[in-house]
């Protein structure tokens, strides 16, 4: 059993400095979604990710990097 997991990576202005930082933040499916083949979990991590990337182009949201992958469903960050 697979679970999907996103790794979003935003560039942030924090109030107190005058740079940039880059802040990254694992996210996973509510309610969750379990797969039963690895096959299965990656094709639905590739829909994912494009659903996402399209939302983000439709707002102008700017994001540095995307990650959307699978793991057993037992693990946990």
């Amino acid at each position: 059993m697979f679970k999907m997991f996103a790794v979003m990576c935003f560039l942030v202005w924090p109030d107190d400095v005058m740079t940039s930082a880059m802040e990254c933040t694992t996210h996973y499916e509510d309610p969750p979604r379990v797969f039963a083949t690895l096959s299965e979990c990656n094709q639905a991590a590739y829909d994912k990710l494009e659903f996402t990337v399209n939302i983000f182009e439709e707002n102008n949201t700017d994001f540095e990097s995307i990650q959307v992958g699978c793991v057993p469903a037992e693990t946990t960050f």
